[in-house]
C-alpha cells in the first residue's frame, strides 16, 4: 500500500484506509494522493549563510594578500590573486551544503471539504487568500455527481410533442 496517513493542514483529520486503497492503481506524480485531497507545495528560496561565510573568507583572504603587495603593482596583481582565491575555494563551493541559496519545501494537505464540519468555509478562505479558484479544491467526486444525477421524471409540455422539431434552414439553402 502506497499511502500512509496524511493529515489535513486545516482540520487535522487524517486520511483513511479507504483513501489508501483508492490509490493502489494510480500511476505517475502524486500517485499516493487520495481522491478529493489537495496537496499544496510551498517552495521558499533563501540565502545560504554557509555560502555567505565562504565569500567573506575569500574577500578577507584576498584583501590580506593584496595588502602584502607593493601598492604600485597592486592593480596588476589583484586579478591573479582573485583567480587564486576562486581556485582555492572552488571545491568547497561545489559542495551542496555551500550552494548560494537554499530551497525549503513545505507540503500541506487539505482533506475533502465533506470530511469535517466547517472545512468548506476554511477552504474558501484559504483559496481567497492565495488567489485560487476554490472550486478546484471543492469539486465533489465524480461518483457523488453520478449518484446525485436523477433523470427528469416529468418532461415539459413542449418536450412531449410527438412531432420532431423542424430543422432550421441553413444559410446556403436560404440564399438559393
Amino acid at each position: 500500500m502506497k499511502t500512509s496517513n496524511i493529515e489535513c493542514g486545516l482540520s487535522g483529520i487524517t486520511s483513511t484506509q479507504d483513501d489508501a486503497l483508492d490509490t493502489e492503481d494510480y500511476d505517475g506524480n502524486d500517485a499516493d494522493l487520495p481522491e478529493g485531497w489537495t496537496k499544496i507545495t510551498i517552495t521558499h528560496r533563501r540565502s545560504n549563510p554557509a555560502w555567505e561565510a565562504v565569500q567573506e573568507v575569500k574577500e578577507l583572504t584576498g584583501a590580506n594578500l593584496l595588502a602584502q603587495v607593493d601598492p604600485k603593482i597592486r592593480g596588476e596583481i589583484e586579478p591573479i590573486i582573485m583567480v587564486q582565491m576562486e581556485a582555492q575555494f572552488a571545491a568547497l563551493e561545489a559542495r551542496s551544503g555551500y550552494s548560494r541559496t537554499l530551497l525549503e519545501e513545505h507540503i500541506v494537505f487539505v482533506a475533502p471539504h465533506t470530511r469535517a464540519e466547517g472545512l468548506e468555509a476554511e477552504i474558501q478562505d484559504l483559496a481567497a487568500m492565495l488567489g485560487l479558484d476554490p472550486n478546484t479544491m471543492l469539486a465533489d467526486d465524480v461518483e457523488d455527481d453520478i449518484d446525485r444525477a436523477k433523470p427528469d421524471e416529468e418532461l415539459d409540455e413542449a418536450d412531449q410533442d410527438d412531432e420532431p422539431d423542424e430543422p432550421a434552414e441553413s444559410a446556403e439553402s436560404a440564399e438559393g
